[in-house]
């Protein structure tokens, strides 16, 4: 039988259920293999003169009820293989859901200090992927692991252009994220511009400092 796939939200409750009428359920155990290579049980079983058995040493974000298993807050951790084994009196009934978590970027597009465009895909999962139009061949990308296993994509580009656009692309965009620019003359024209202004305003400001200073001093 193949694995069913449930895809979860980072910071949603995920719920895994197995549908199946079973009839009369002794026992229940799950398996779970996390994305990061660590593992947990949880074990449920009837034992009719005892009562009931409960084994658990999973995350307390995960809750189990009968067959029914609810993560909250679900993190990119939690990603990975979940088998559930369940008995009953005609046998025992095993199948693995496979979690896939995502997580939805921040995207921003700026100016940087040294006049590069710079477009920005914060705390996604998996990485977003970031292209550029017009194309240039000068383009650097970096990615960044942050803490909680989401992923930050820096891409910069530098272009004496008029006109550019970022692209980024998610599993968890509906459409391509899109975002223009308008540079008069590029942008490090731009930049030229506002050094200049920014030296005009330095120098008018110390010849009007200069000429106050000369009026205080008493003749």
């Amino acid at each position: 039988m193949p694995n069913d796939v449930v895809v979860g939200r980072k910071g949603n409750s995920t719920v895994l259920q197995r549908e199946e009428d079973l009839g009369n359920i002794t026992g229940v155990i799950w398996k779970i293999h996390h994305i990061n290579n660590s593992s947990c049980l949880s074990s449920y079983a009837d034992v009719s003169k005892r009562g009931p058995q409960i084994y658990n040493n999973c995350s307390t974000r995960m809750t189990f009820t009968n067959i029914t298993l609810t993560i909250q807050n679900t993190q990119i951790s939690d990603g990975g293989n979940y088998t559930c084994e369940i008995s009953y009196c005609e046998g025992t009934f095993i199948k693995t859901t496979i979690l896939q978590v995502l997580a939805q970027p921040s995207v921003s597009l700026d100016i940087n200090s040294d006049g590069s465009l710079e477009c920005r895909a914060s705390g996604g999962f998996p990485a977003a992927e970031i292209s550029w139009t017009p194309h240039s061949d000068d383009i650097n990308i970096t990615k960044i692991k942050d803490l909680d296993d989401t992923w930050t994509v820096i891409s910069t580009y530098k272009s004496n252009g008029d006109n550019v656009t970022c692209l980024v692309s998610h599993p968890t965009f509906v459409n391509l994220w899109s975002q223009s620019i308008v540079l008069s003359g590029g942008t490090h024209y731009f930049w030229r511009i506002i050094g200049l202004i920014i030296f005009s305003c330095l120098v008018i400001g110390l010849f009007l400092y200069c000429r106050y200073k000369s009026k205080a001093i008493p003749m």
